[in-house]
């Protein structure tokens, strides 16, 4: 697999030895979705050292495209330029003759910009190594494959069982396809699978640095999504598609590893000790935290209804070994051991949302906060007077309550920085008002006749 190139010298370098005509630049905004230009040859060099221009209002748009109320950059307010990270760069095979990099949103001067999540996710790393820590990380995404129909509404690809061959055969093209194009980017695939839902797959690519784990996640989800559309499908990573359906989730895996990320400090000397101290630490930093965390990995109403006890998602703070029902848990012994958080999904920016999980367990390394006990049970099956007896608390149970957990939370609010953090809110504050507006199907079934 070839090495990304290190510097914007090496990218030109590549660039032309991979004969490139059309380079893509892309940044991904407070949602998540990608936005971009692309630059001929001629523009290569100044791109490349220099950077597009992109309007800074832009960031205030809503996933509407509309300006979120009380915005404050606004038409006035001016540029950033988009600067490659030479790093994330890979050719696109289906695209002839053209590449793809994500960039940095720099201030007009080139300088670094704190508006920018993938700065905020550096400066977490960079603090991580000042206390001698590095992070591994992997994004497991879960999406469905749909086909519209003449009423407007979608039919899942096929109605087959969780895990079976058959949901395997009935996609048996769209598998390889993307697996061949991801691997054909550097993407190294884990895994891909028939999930739970009709029509429903889930994709994990291998574990890499912050950095590689991010750009590797956008790279799965528009290759998913553009091989989609070229069967005349859509893929849809919405968090909760119709009730009666599973939702999809973003886990997140996770393991702590000293600077030169050669040594897995994430876990116990013996395989079944489970975590290490520093592992502990860090998992109790999730936990404490996991009402903020939520704001940022589950940014979106339909978040949750996903988010509902006996769902398969996670509705209550705790963790434990091989529990897929808490929020955090330690999948198995041996090379399986490390950390997987479990409540986030693919409507956040996985930039901000890994930011708030690593700030958030450096401060549990910080304070050596303890987890507790791991949790043996599934809270779908209990009361909630049997949760609190157990002392099982809550996620945030709506949108409101994760914003204003996240917003008054200093730990997670100071990774996210004083830049961008009012700004995230307000946009998500304003699709909470148009959701909140707007007159829905089930209002009308329900009381247009009645009342």
């Amino acid at each position: 697999m070839p090495t990304a190139p290190a510097d914007p010298g090496e990218l030109l370098t590549r660039l032309q030895d991979d004969r490139i005509e059309n380079l893509w630049i892309t940044y991904h905004d407070y949602s998540g979705i990608g936005a971009a230009k692309t630059v001929p040859p001629s523009g290569f060099r100044s791109a490349v050292n220099d950077g597009l221009v992109f309007a800074k209002a832009n960031l205030e748009m809503d996933i509407l495209d509309h300006f979120a109320p009380g915005a404050t950059w606004l038409g006035d307010s001016g540029d950033i330029l988009v600067v490659p990270d030479p790093r994330s760069y890979s050719v696109l095979p289906r695209f002839p003759n053209t590449a793809i990099v994500n960039g940095w949103m720099r201030a007009t001067d080139g300088s670094e910009w704190d508006g920018c999540p993938r700065t905020r996710l550096k400066k977490v790393v960079d603090e991580l190594a000042a206390e001698g820590f590095s992070t591994m990380a992997a994004l497991e995404p879960e999406f469905y494959l749909l086909e519209p129909r003449e009423n407007g509404d979608w039919s899942p690809i096929n109605s087959t069982r969780m895990f079976t061959t058959a949901g395997l055969q009935e996609a048996s093209q769209f598998c390889s396809d993307v697996v061949a194009e991801l691997e054909a980017m550097n993407v190294p695939v884990g895994q891909l699978g028939k999930e739970y839902g009709p029509g429903q797959y889930e994709m994990s690519v291998k574990h890499g640095t912050p950095f590689e784990a991010i750009d590797r996640y956008w790279a799965l989800k528009m290759t998913v999504r553009d091989l989609a559309r070229a069967n005349g499908w859509i893929a849809s990573f919405m968090p909760k598609i119709y009730s009666e359906w599973a939702g999809n989730s973003l886990h997140v895996h996770l393991s702590i590893w000293d600077t030169d990320g050669e040594t897995d400090l994430t876990l116990g000397s013996e395989d079944n000790e489970g975590l290490s101290d520093i592992g502990r630490w860090f998992l109790g930093g999730l936990l404490a935290h996991a009402p903020a965390l939520t704001g940022l990995g589950s940014p979106t109403v339909n978040s949750y209804k996903r988010l509902l006890p006996g769902s398969w998602a996670p509705a209550n703070i705790y963790w434990g070994y091989g529990n897929r029902s808490g929020v955090a848990r330690i999948p198995g012994v041996g090379d399986r051991r490390h950390i997987e958080y479990r409540s986030g999904d693919n409507s956040c920016n996985p930039a901000l949302f890994l930011t708030g999980l690593l700030g958030a367990g450096l401060d549990g390394i910080r304070k050596r906060t303890e987890p507790g006990e791991p949790f043996q049970g599934d809270v779908g099956v209990m009361t909630e007077a049997e949760m609190r007896d157990a002392g099982l608390t809550f996620l945030p149970r709506t949108l409101p309550e994760a914003l204003e957990a996240l917003e008054n939370d200093e730990v997670v609010a100071q990774a996210i920085g004083e830049t961008l953090l009012p700004h995230f809110l307000e946009v998500k504050r304003s699709e909470l008002i148009a959701y909140e507006l707007h007159v829905h199907p089930w209002e009308r079934a329900t009381y247009l006749e009645v009342i």
